[in-house]
């Protein structure tokens, strides 16, 4: 039997939106329908951020550090509207031939302000970051990372990282698709048919609405297990001697 020898299939933003109200019993009438469902499409996008680390939202960021004086704390910036936080960092040094990586420890507040002297030069092992950003008017505002040991050198060091990006938005173009993987669809849409079940209780009753959230959790389940590191994983036992 033939098949369509494709792959291509994936939803429209007004499909999402279609497929979650039908699963409700109703049909989306279009206007606030659809502007309802999209804001609450970005409010999910947002939630599966706090929920864990989707190996889709990571994306691999470089940024280069100088030198700095000792009246300031060896810093730099990462825009907070666009990223969550780091998951892993290294400090690259470009002087080496050729370039060499080395892997950096996080630390938390404490342990940045335990240390007597925050001046101190060479090559950046470690970092802690400060994720407390405050947007101003504008929407802007950074997220603040902390170096230690501070650059020694202008324009000799880089930090490469696997940093937690935010999922683009669901924008007021219905015909772009979601910014997701194909493989997270069944998730996205069983997250925004409970998210509309809760804001319309008077067309979808308690029970309705309860198998609606065991259904998306069971997604969401499937879709987390499946959106994993493939490499190996070894734990060895730290085995200490005794006298």
């Amino acid at each position: 039997m033939a098949s369509s020898g494709t792959r291509t299939f994936n939803l429209q933003i007004a499909d999402v939106i279609q497929e979650a109200y039908e699963r409700l019993g109703v049909s989306s009438k279009g206007g606030y329908d659809l502007i309802t469902a999209r804001r609450s499409l970005n409010l999910l996008m947002i939630k599966w951020i706090n929920q864990g680390v989707n190996l889709f939202t990571l994306h691999l960021h470089t940024v280069a550090v100088n030198s700095f004086n000792n009246t300031t704390y060896p810093t730099f910036d990462l825009a907070a509207n666009g990223y969550s936080d780091i998951l892993t960092a290294a400090c690259r040094d470009t002087d080496a031939t050729p370039d060499q990586d080395i892997e950096m420890e996080r630390i938390s507040y404490a342990d940045w302000l335990s240390y007597p002297n925050k001046y101190s030069t060479g090559t950046p092992l470690k970092f802690a970051v400060d994720r407390n950003a405050e947007f101003d008017s504008s929407g802007v505002a950074n997220h603040t990372v902390y170096l230690w040991p501070g650059p020694s050198e202008d324009s000799r060091y880089e930090i490469v990282m696997w940093a937690i990006k935010y999922g683009q938005d669901i924008g007021d173009d219905y015909t772009q698709n979601a910014a997701v993987p194909k493989r997270m669809l069944p998730a996205l849409i069983s997250g925004l048919t409970v998210e509309l079940a809760n804001k319309h209780p008077k067309l979808v009753d308690i029970n309705r609405r309860q198998e609606l959230i065991q259904m998306y959790k069971e997604e969401w389940e499937l879709a987390r297990e499946e959106d994993r590191e493939r490499a190996s994983f070894y734990v060895t036992p730290k085995v200490r001697g005794y006298a």
